[in-house]
């Protein structure tokens, strides 16, 4: 029976929300720095300007509540120089760039990912990005990994070239990918399942072995 184990929906909501929070971040930042502290900043400089040319505070008082009034500014004093605002905005543009550096490849890891599948055949395995193993070429099966983080290992041989492919039981659906690594375990020897035993079988200690 041909199985398939697609990839799991609750990974690629994880990249859906990593790149709809990346972005809304952006826009955050965006905002503050094309819009937010550049408005501070010209309410500052107003009231530096107001301060130069009226010297009594009682006419400085009343003159900029009528200023900042009218051009739908907070009344209160401003707390920092126009010239602090610099460093603000230029730091709103690097935080928000940092935040698409996250977003994008995010949105493109869903993009790409929620297509992928890895689907048995009479005599391997393919996916969906073109990766196909025939089990009489794996020489290994590493397993080091897979009881805690469900990932194994089986390396093949494809022609002249050593390749990998990787049982990720996390990111794709655990049921069908775990019949898949059955039907792997069935053809091959004792001595070439390394780092646990084979599904169904009591697992041995096994020695540390690399990956």
């Amino acid at each position: 029976m041909k199985l398939r184990a697609n990839f799991q929906k609750n990974y690629l909501w994880r990249y859906l929300a990593m790149a709809g929070i990346g972005f809304f971040m952006a826009a955050w930042f965006a905002f503050d720095g094309l819009v937010g502290y550049p408005r501070e900043q010209q309410r500052s400089a107003a009231y530096e300007k107001l301060v130069e040319e009226v010297p009594d505070k009682k006419e400085l008082y009343q003159q900029w509540r009528e200023l900042a009034r009218s051009n739908g500014w907070n009344v209160d004093t401003p707390k920092e120089k126009a010239a602090e605002y610099n460093n603000k905005i230029a730091g709103q543009y690097v935080y928000g760039a940092i935040c698409l550096v996250l977003a994008i490849p995010a949105l493109l890891f869903f993009v790409r990912s929620r297509s992928k599948w890895v689907e048995s055949t009479e005599d391997g395995l393919t996916t969906s990005w073109g990766q196909s193993v025939k089990f009489s070429d794996v020489y290994l099966l590493n397993k080091k990994r897979w009881a805690n983080k469900g990932i194994a290992k089986a390396h093949y041989n494809e022609g002249q070239t050593k390749k990998v492919f990787v049982f990720d039981d996390f990111k794709f659906d655990r049921e069908p990918l775990g019949e898949m690594l059955k039907q792997l375990e069935a053809v091959l020897q004792p001595d070439q399942i390394v780092g646990g035993s084979p599904e169904g079988a009591k697992d041995d200690e096994s020695e540390d072995l690399p990956e």
